[in-house]
Protein backbone atom coordinates (compact mmCIF):
# COMPACT_ATOMS: atom_id res chain seq x y z
CA UNK A 1 0.00 0.00 0.00
CA UNK A 2 2.66 2.63 0.53
CA UNK A 3 4.43 1.30 -2.37
CA UNK A 4 1.15 1.95 -4.54
CA UNK A 5 0.67 5.54 -2.51
CA UNK A 6 4.41 6.11 -3.56
CA UNK A 7 4.01 5.82 -7.24
CA UNK A 8 0.74 7.80 -7.19
CA UNK A 9 2.86 10.68 -5.97
CA UNK A 10 5.59 9.91 -8.54
CA UNK A 11 3.49 10.28 -11.25
CA UNK A 12 1.59 13.47 -9.92
CA UNK A 13 5.29 14.58 -9.65
CA UNK A 14 5.82 13.84 -13.11
CA UNK A 15 2.79 15.32 -14.40
CA UNK A 16 3.12 18.89 -12.75
CA UNK A 17 7.07 18.83 -14.09
CA UNK A 18 5.69 17.77 -17.71
CA UNK A 19 3.64 20.54 -17.43
CA UNK A 20 5.79 23.13 -16.27
CA UNK A 21 8.07 21.91 -18.85
CA UNK A 22 5.62 22.59 -21.27
CA UNK A 23 4.63 25.73 -20.40
CA UNK A 24 8.39 26.75 -20.28
CA UNK A 25 8.87 25.36 -24.17
CA UNK A 26 5.56 27.20 -25.32
CA UNK A 27 6.89 30.71 -23.09
CA UNK A 28 10.51 30.55 -24.64
CA UNK A 29 8.71 29.52 -27.97
CA UNK A 30 6.69 32.77 -28.01
CA UNK A 31 9.48 34.67 -26.42
CA UNK A 32 11.45 33.64 -29.06
CA UNK A 33 9.08 34.11 -32.16
CA UNK A 34 8.55 37.59 -30.48
CA UNK A 35 11.91 38.17 -30.42
CA UNK A 36 12.46 36.89 -33.54
CA UNK A 37 9.40 39.02 -35.63
CA UNK A 38 11.22 42.42 -33.41
CA UNK A 39 14.02 41.58 -34.30
CA UNK A 40 13.06 40.87 -38.46
CA UNK A 41 10.89 44.06 -37.91
CA UNK A 42 13.82 46.12 -36.99
CA UNK A 43 15.78 44.88 -39.10
CA UNK A 44 13.29 45.96 -41.76
CA UNK A 45 12.43 49.11 -40.74
CA UNK A 46 16.53 50.02 -40.73
CA UNK A 47 16.61 48.52 -44.15
CA UNK A 48 13.71 51.13 -45.25
CA UNK A 49 15.45 53.83 -43.04
CA UNK A 50 18.44 52.98 -45.07
CA UNK A 51 16.68 52.87 -48.16
CA UNK A 52 14.89 56.19 -47.85
CA UNK A 53 18.13 57.58 -46.99
CA UNK A 54 19.77 56.51 -50.47
CA UNK A 55 16.45 58.09 -51.94
CA UNK A 56 16.68 61.12 -50.41
CA UNK A 57 20.59 61.42 -51.63
CA UNK A 58 19.65 60.70 -55.16
CA UNK A 59 16.39 62.64 -55.02
CA UNK A 60 19.01 66.06 -53.92
CA UNK A 61 21.42 64.96 -56.89
CA UNK A 62 19.18 65.06 -59.48
CA UNK A 63 17.49 68.12 -58.38
CA UNK A 64 21.05 69.66 -57.88
CA UNK A 65 21.56 68.69 -61.60
CA UNK A 66 18.36 69.93 -62.70
CA UNK A 67 19.54 73.59 -60.99
CA UNK A 68 22.80 73.35 -62.78
CA UNK A 69 21.19 72.48 -65.97
CA UNK A 70 18.19 75.57 -65.31
CA UNK A 71 21.48 78.23 -64.70
CA UNK A 72 22.80 76.86 -67.41
CA UNK A 73 19.74 77.27 -70.08
CA UNK A 74 19.11 80.96 -68.52
CA UNK A 75 22.42 81.64 -69.28
CA UNK A 76 22.12 80.71 -72.81
CA UNK A 77 18.46 82.28 -73.04
CA UNK A 78 19.91 85.42 -72.32
CA UNK A 79 22.48 85.06 -74.42
CA UNK A 80 20.69 84.70 -77.37
CA UNK A 81 18.52 87.29 -76.49
CA UNK A 82 21.17 89.29 -76.84
CA UNK A 83 22.03 87.89 -80.06
CA UNK A 84 18.83 87.98 -81.12
CA UNK A 85 18.32 92.08 -80.27
CA UNK A 86 22.08 93.03 -82.01
CA UNK A 87 20.45 90.74 -84.64
CA UNK A 88 17.59 93.10 -84.65
CA UNK A 89 19.38 95.98 -84.39
CA UNK A 90 21.87 95.44 -87.81
CA UNK A 91 18.91 94.64 -89.17
CA UNK A 92 16.65 97.61 -88.68
CA UNK A 93 20.35 99.49 -89.43
CA UNK A 94 21.18 97.70 -92.50
CA UNK A 95 17.79 96.76 -93.86
CA UNK A 96 16.05 99.94 -95.20
CA UNK A 97 12.36 101.16 -94.45
CA UNK A 98 10.11 103.29 -95.02
CA UNK A 99 10.73 106.42 -97.04
CA UNK A 100 14.54 104.98 -97.13
CA UNK A 101 13.09 102.09 -98.77
CA UNK A 102 11.30 103.63 -101.31
CA UNK A 103 13.82 106.00 -102.47
CA UNK A 104 16.11 103.33 -102.56
CA UNK A 105 13.51 101.45 -104.67
CA UNK A 106 13.32 104.37 -107.23
CA UNK A 107 17.48 104.51 -107.34
CA UNK A 108 16.91 100.78 -108.71
CA UNK A 109 15.02 101.68 -111.21
CA UNK A 110 16.78 104.51 -112.38
CA UNK A 111 20.02 102.35 -112.79
CA UNK A 112 17.80 99.56 -114.57
CA UNK A 113 16.40 102.27 -116.92
CA UNK A 114 20.36 103.39 -117.88
CA UNK A 115 21.02 106.27 -116.17
CA UNK A 116 24.35 106.74 -115.29
CA UNK A 117 24.85 106.29 -111.84
CA UNK A 118 27.05 109.22 -111.66
CA UNK A 119 24.75 111.41 -112.61
CA UNK A 120 22.65 109.93 -110.27
CA UNK A 121 24.83 110.36 -107.38
CA UNK A 122 25.08 114.00 -108.53
CA UNK A 123 21.94 114.81 -107.87
CA UNK A 124 21.61 113.76 -104.75
CA UNK A 125 24.17 115.26 -103.79
CA UNK A 126 23.15 118.54 -104.47
CA UNK A 127 19.74 118.07 -103.44
CA UNK A 128 18.85 120.16 -100.24
CA UNK A 129 15.71 122.08 -98.79
CA UNK A 130 15.08 125.33 -100.13
CA UNK A 131 16.54 128.06 -98.15
CA UNK A 132 15.55 131.50 -97.52
CA UNK A 133 18.62 133.51 -97.08
CA UNK A 134 19.31 137.39 -96.94
CA UNK A 135 21.31 137.26 -100.60
CA UNK A 136 23.56 139.68 -99.22
CA UNK A 137 26.43 138.23 -98.62
CA UNK A 138 29.43 140.21 -96.89
CA UNK A 139 32.80 139.65 -97.41
CA UNK A 140 35.97 140.31 -94.76
CA UNK A 141 39.62 139.67 -94.66
CA UNK A 142 42.07 138.64 -91.29
CA UNK A 143 45.07 136.83 -90.69
CA UNK A 144 45.43 133.44 -90.23
CA UNK A 145 47.01 132.88 -86.56
CA UNK A 146 50.19 130.62 -86.43
CA UNK A 147 53.03 130.16 -83.35
CA UNK A 148 55.03 133.48 -85.13
CA UNK A 149 52.47 135.44 -85.80
CA UNK A 150 49.38 136.74 -83.73
CA UNK A 151 47.51 139.59 -82.43
CA UNK A 152 46.00 142.69 -84.72
CA UNK A 153 43.87 141.59 -88.10
CA UNK A 154 43.57 138.36 -86.90
CA UNK A 155 39.72 137.86 -86.49
CA UNK A 156 36.56 139.51 -88.09
CA UNK A 157 32.88 139.59 -86.40
CA UNK A 158 29.94 138.90 -88.15
CA UNK A 159 26.05 139.31 -86.95
CA UNK A 160 26.15 142.51 -85.21
CA UNK A 161 29.61 141.24 -83.64
CA UNK A 162 27.19 138.32 -82.23
CA UNK A 163 30.05 135.97 -84.07
CA UNK A 164 33.71 135.92 -84.27
CA UNK A 165 35.91 133.93 -86.55
CA UNK A 166 39.78 133.59 -86.17
CA UNK A 167 41.71 130.26 -87.66
CA UNK A 168 44.95 128.81 -86.87
CA UNK A 169 47.19 127.73 -90.15
CA UNK A 170 50.70 125.50 -90.21
CA UNK A 171 53.88 127.85 -91.14
CA UNK A 172 55.05 128.51 -94.19
CA UNK A 173 58.23 127.71 -95.63
CA UNK A 174 60.39 129.24 -98.17
CA UNK A 175 62.28 127.12 -101.00
CA UNK A 176 65.29 126.74 -99.04
CA UNK A 177 62.94 125.14 -96.39
CA UNK A 178 63.27 127.96 -93.80
CA UNK A 179 60.32 129.15 -91.73
CA UNK A 180 58.15 132.28 -92.79
CA UNK A 181 55.86 133.79 -90.21
CA UNK A 182 52.52 133.52 -92.29
CA UNK A 183 50.71 130.28 -92.60
CA UNK A 184 51.06 127.60 -95.47
CA UNK A 185 47.48 127.82 -97.41
CA UNK A 186 48.19 124.51 -98.78
CA UNK A 187 48.17 123.00 -95.42
CA UNK A 188 44.73 122.56 -93.25
CA UNK A 189 43.88 125.59 -91.13
CA UNK A 190 41.20 125.26 -88.15
CA UNK A 191 38.90 127.93 -88.46
CA UNK A 192 37.08 128.71 -84.71
CA UNK A 193 33.23 130.29 -84.66
CA UNK A 194 32.78 131.85 -81.26
CA UNK A 195 29.61 133.20 -80.29
CA UNK A 196 28.76 135.50 -77.47
CA UNK A 197 28.19 133.82 -73.94
CA UNK A 198 30.95 131.23 -74.75
CA UNK A 199 29.91 128.81 -77.48
CA UNK A 200 32.26 128.19 -79.66
CA UNK A 201 32.32 125.82 -83.09
CA UNK A 202 35.71 124.77 -84.57
CA UNK A 203 36.33 123.25 -87.84
CA UNK A 204 39.25 121.74 -89.93
CA UNK A 205 39.82 121.07 -93.72
CA UNK A 206 42.10 123.10 -96.53
CA UNK A 207 40.86 125.77 -98.29
CA UNK A 208 38.22 126.47 -99.84
CA UNK A 209 36.39 125.53 -96.16
CA UNK A 210 32.94 125.99 -95.84
CA UNK A 211 31.32 125.86 -92.74
CA UNK A 212 27.55 127.36 -90.88
CA UNK A 213 26.75 127.87 -87.03
CA UNK A 214 23.00 128.08 -85.87
CA UNK A 215 22.01 131.11 -83.54
CA UNK A 216 18.58 130.91 -82.80
CA UNK A 217 16.10 130.92 -85.64
CA UNK A 218 19.26 131.89 -87.89
CA UNK A 219 21.57 130.02 -89.93
CA UNK A 220 24.96 131.70 -90.69
CA UNK A 221 26.95 130.51 -93.55
CA UNK A 222 30.71 130.89 -94.39
CA UNK A 223 32.93 130.17 -96.99
CA UNK A 224 36.34 130.86 -96.38
CA UNK A 225 39.44 130.99 -99.63
CA UNK A 226 42.70 132.23 -99.85
CA UNK A 227 43.46 135.72 -99.87
CA UNK A 228 45.10 138.10 -102.17
CA UNK A 229 47.51 139.07 -99.31
CA UNK A 230 49.79 136.68 -97.79
CA UNK A 231 48.59 135.30 -94.87
CA UNK A 232 45.58 136.41 -94.76
CA UNK A 233 42.10 134.46 -95.48
CA UNK A 234 38.93 135.93 -97.20
CA UNK A 235 35.57 134.98 -95.47
CA UNK A 236 32.06 135.37 -97.05
CA UNK A 237 29.29 135.27 -94.85
CA UNK A 238 25.03 135.12 -95.06
CA UNK A 239 22.45 134.87 -93.23
CA UNK A 240 19.65 132.31 -93.68
CA UNK A 241 16.54 131.46 -91.76
CA UNK A 242 16.60 128.21 -89.58
CA UNK A 243 15.06 125.70 -89.82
Amino acid sequence: MTLGLHDTRARRRRRVRWTVAKWVIGLSVIIGAGVFAYETGLSLAQRRVILRDQKIVELNAEIETLRRRNAKLDVGLRSERERLGEARARYEADVPSGKIASLLGRVRDKLEEGVDPARLEFVIAAAENPRTCDEKPVTKRFLVQTPLQKGANDSVSFAGNAITITAEGVLAKDAQGRVEAWFDPAQPITLQLAQLGGKTARTSGKLPLHTSVVVGDSEYRYSLVTGTQRGFVQVTGDRCRYP
